[in-house]
């Protein structure tokens, strides 16, 4: 389980907990740029922090609460695998289809690579969706933060 710390945002009737990750910018070391790198990170990206609402139950929890949230690894995987792999895949099979099968010329084959491409994106992105509401890549409520948190962000 890969654990990252987050506040408690909001809490819906229904009792979804939706959570806030902490930034960087809470941990003195990663502003500085000497800590796990979050701080360079965070100063390209911007400080804005999405909300997620995350599984389980920890008892009575309010917002502003600090929480331990957790991700499976292998869900984690499986999602990096299909970032990847499927939009490569798509174009390395149509580039390969149009060279093999068509004997076409090598822009034609680049051309076709590239659809394959964009087909590999949005293949990730309709099983993106389709994944969104499976409770295997929701993040779970893992533990309650001490009051003596204290450190970086990364590290619980």
């Amino acid at each position: 389980m890969i654990e990252e710390r987050a506040i408690v945002s909001r809490i819906d009737d229904d009792g979804s907990v939706w959570v806030r990750p902490f930034g960087p910018e809470s941990c003195p070391k990663c502003a500085q740029g000497q800590g796990c790198g979050g701080g360079v990170l965070a100063r390209l990206v911007g400080r804005r922090r999405p909300e997620v609402r995350v599984g389980g139950r920890l008892g009575p929890l309010q917002a502003g609460d600090g929480v331990i949230v957790g991700v499976d690894e292998s869900a984690l995987m499986q999602a990096s695998l299909w970032i990847y792999l499927a939009p490569l895949a798509g174009m390395f099979a149509a580039g390969a289809f149009a060279h093999a099968v068509l004997h076409a010329h090598d822009i034609l084959v680049a051309a076709f690579g590239l659809t394959g491409l964009l087909a590999g994106f949005v293949a990730t992105h309709l099983a993106g969706r389709r994944a969104a509401g499976s409770a295997l890549y929701l993040p779970v409520l893992v533990r309650r933060m001490g009051e003596a948190a204290t450190g970086c962000a990364r590290t619980p």
